[in-house]
């Protein structure tokens, strides 16, 4: 099992660990904060002791750490890691500001609108929406407006784990995904309802900085393409 510390402290940049096992390239340590790639986030990118490390996954309750090289590494053997710092925090920026602009769809434009297949790096966040409505330029810049707004005010988000029941459909993407009765992480700023993720977030909306909306290409079946870029 590797602790998650990143679920503990999105903002811790290097930490010391143990190497559990070693499965051809990737590295399975006790505890880490680089985050697997998972929910739509792409995974973290640094060293461990000084060898890069190209790809993060989890498997089950486990998180390997596939390195260049890893030659140099044996089991049971202590490690430092670092990841790039600036590459995370602009993607937890992304990432804390796709929630915020859904909310504002729903709120602004599209009280049932869902949101699915999203994807968060560095460069930006796109999410494939359905909306009731046409979606118009002039929608487009409200939401983009008021989005901005809401993060100037510099609301703080809230995280917490809590016990949730079984469902059978996804609220915010309206797709089939059934899930059992469990701890869930949950996502929140005042003013706007909670959702569960368990991606890495900004502690403050105003952090996350003035954004800019635009239209991505369609991805089809009535979806419309969003993305979310740091101004």
């Amino acid at each position: 099992m590797t602790e998650r510390l990143f679920w503990r402290d999105a903002y811790v940049k290097d930490f010391s660990a143990k190497i559990l096992s070693i499965r051809d390239s990737a590295l399975v340590l006790d505890r880490t904060c680089f985050f697997p790639e998972g929910g739509g986030q792409v995974s973290d990118s640094g060293s461990l002791n000084g060898v890069r490390v190209i790809d993060v996954r989890a498997e089950g309750e486990e998180i390997l750490h596939l390195v260049q090289d890893p030659s140099s590494f044996k089991e049971g053997q202590e490690v430092q890691g670092v990841i790039d710092w600036e590459r995370r925090y602009r993607i937890m920026r992304l990432h804390s500001a796709a929630h915020v602009v859904f909310f504002c769809f729903r709120e602004k434009f599209d009280p049932e609108c869902t949101a699915s297949s999203g994807k968060v790096d560095d460069e930006k966040e796109r999410s494939d929406y359905l909306f009731a409505k046409e979606l118009t330029p002039e929608v487009l810049k409200t939401v983009e407006d008021y989005a901005n707004e809401i993060i100037v005010k510099g609301l703080g988000v809230k995280i917490w784990f809590e016990d949730a029941e079984a469902r059978e459909v996804n609220p915010w993407t309206g797709a089939a995904a059934p899930v059992e009765a469990g701890l869930r992480r949950k996502w929140k700023i005042e003013g706007f309802p909670e959702m569960e993720c368990g991606g890495t977030h900004v502690n403050d909306t105003s952090e996350i900085g003035r954004i800019v909306l635009k239209r991505g290409k369609n991805p089809g079946r009535g979806r419309k393409r969003i993305e979310v870029y740091l101004a």
